[in-house]
């Protein structure tokens, strides 16, 4: 760990916070810099998706990665947006004028001291990811193998990848670990961990900017610094490993679909799709994840079939495209699917594994030694917000967290070679049950703000 590598880092993430900020520009603009400075949490992981997806495709196909390619991938994402954003009508707001006295924003008590909170514990878990080690069995045995080979050889070398155990495993994180060792100028697999830290970062910038002002700062802070200070979050979220980006990605959609059930503004489902193809890029899981997403919203919007189911499925679909070419390649080269054995289902043949395989999923994702209280809180702010007559958010909320209890049933029940257990050397239900502990506060100050005041309120044009 050097300053040279961390200021590498810094340099990557500022590339990514440009792209998504273009991308921003292009989806919906913003009415000041406030509102900029508020959303540059969901503009950041917009960033990461987009040039995750697009860095992908260009490996897929054959193009070299490396300095040119990451930059000019970045600029040309840039470019493109920003007229798009011209187009459809987006200006940038005038730029403040110096005052003698210059106007501050308005904040909270509550929001000062939790957001302080906040920093403290954001400013040790920096500590503990720049000095942690590679020992996470997954990270050393192929997701930073694989970052090293495409830094090495310049993309997927075909030997090399099929010697590795977990093949088919999609390359998004392997490919943003790659471009951090470019910017590192090593493959520092030590300073590494700090680019998950950036992410986690940026993961509770766009739960608070998309919350904040619609939401109480009472029902956005304590469900975020619960889920912060869970033992499995705070032990693992820098562990260089494509988990926990998956479920940021996954909740930060999950949110703004919930959102766009309320407004119905065009941007929050298109960036919503957007993060949910980065998803189905850094797992196999982030299909299910946004299936579940996807029908649950499409359940909800039972009686406006006509004008959402169009959208909903489009989004869905484009979505699992940008996976399609990554799947081609795994075809061409002979590697394996990873799908569960048994004729492709693994269930009928197993069904004395199905009662086991509900009740470990179900004790997982309750466990407090894992994820505190984290669930129960969700359980209470949906049944409050059906008892304050809400229909709408509790059950798409209610939906997807039973969708994702069904996910993990599957994932134990289909494959045999799993063992009914929580130890990670035995089943990977702990990773998996991360999911819904993240979406707890994306999802949870909704449901209580509507249990509160009836309805969140809205903010501008978000």
């Amino acid at each position: 760990m050097n300053a040279h590598a961390i200021a590498g880092l810094v340099a990557l993430n500022l590339l990514l916070l440009a792209v998504g900020v273009s991308i921003l520009f292009a989806l919906r603009g913003w009415a000041s810099w406030g509102q900029l400075l508020r959303l540059s949490g969901v503009a950041y992981l917009l960033g990461v998706a987009a040039t995750g997806v697009v860095w992908t495709f260009e490996l897929v196909v054959g193009i070299p990665f490396g300095f040119p390619a990451i930059i000019g991938t970045g600029a040309i994402l840039a470019l493109l947006a920003v007229p798009v954003g011209y187009r459809l009508g987006h200006r940038l707001p005038r730029l403040p004028r110096l005052r003698v006295k210059p106007e501050l924003p308005r904040l909270s008590l509550v929001s000062a001291v939790f957001a302080a909170l906040t920093v403290v514990y954001l400013e040790g878990a920096f500590r503990a990811a720049r000095l942690a080690g590679l020992y996470e069995f997954d990270a050393w045995a192929f997701w930073v193998p694989k970052a090293k080979a495409i830094y090495y050889f310049g993309g997927f070398d075909q030997q090399f990848f099929r010697e590795l155990i977990n093949q088919a495993y999609p390359p998004l994180v392997p490919v943003l670990e790659a471009a951090a060792f470019y910017f590192m100028g090593a493959p520092d697999v030590v300073t590494l961990h700090l680019q998950f830290w950036f992410l986690l970062v940026g993961f509770v910038g766009a739960v608070v900017g998309l919350l904040s002002g619609r939401v109480s700062p009472v029902f956005v802070w304590p469900p975020l610094l619960l889920m912060l200070v869970a033992p499995h979050v705070g032990g693992h979220f820098y562990h260089p490993t494509a988990d926990f980006l998956l479920d940021e990605f996954f909740a930060v959609a999950a949110l703004l679909i919930a959102l766009w059930l309320i407004d119905r503004k065009d941007w929050q489902l298109v960036a919503a799709g957007l993060l949910l193809a980065a998803a189905m890029s850094t797992k196999r899981e982030g299909y299910a994840f946004a299936a579940s997403a996807i029908v649950a919203a499409l359940v909800v919007t039972t009686r406006e079939r006509r004008s959402a189911w169009p959208k909903l499925i489009a989004i869905g679909l484009a979505a699992a495209a940008t996976t399609v070419p990554w799947r081609v390649l795994l075809a061409v080269r002979h590697l394996g699917g990873g799908g569960p054995e048994a004729g492709g289902t693994g269930l009928f043949s197993n069904l004395d594994r199905a009662w086991p395989s509900l009740r470990l999923a179900l004790s997982t994702v309750f466990d407090y030694h894992l994820w505190l209280v984290v669930t129960p809180l969700a359980v209470v702010a949906i049944v409050a917000a059906f008892a304050a007559g809400a229909r709408t958010l509790p059950l798409y909320t209610t939906l997807v967290y039973v969708f994702a209890v069904i996910a993990f049933t599957y994932s134990t029940w289909a494959f045999p070679s799993l063992g009914i257990s929580k130890k990670p050397a035995l089943n990977p239900i702990v990773r998996l049950s991360g999911e819904v502990v993240l979406l707890t506060p994306a999802l949870v100050p909704l449901l209580l703000a509507r249990a509160w005041r009836r309805a969140p309120q809205p903010v501008g044009d978000t």
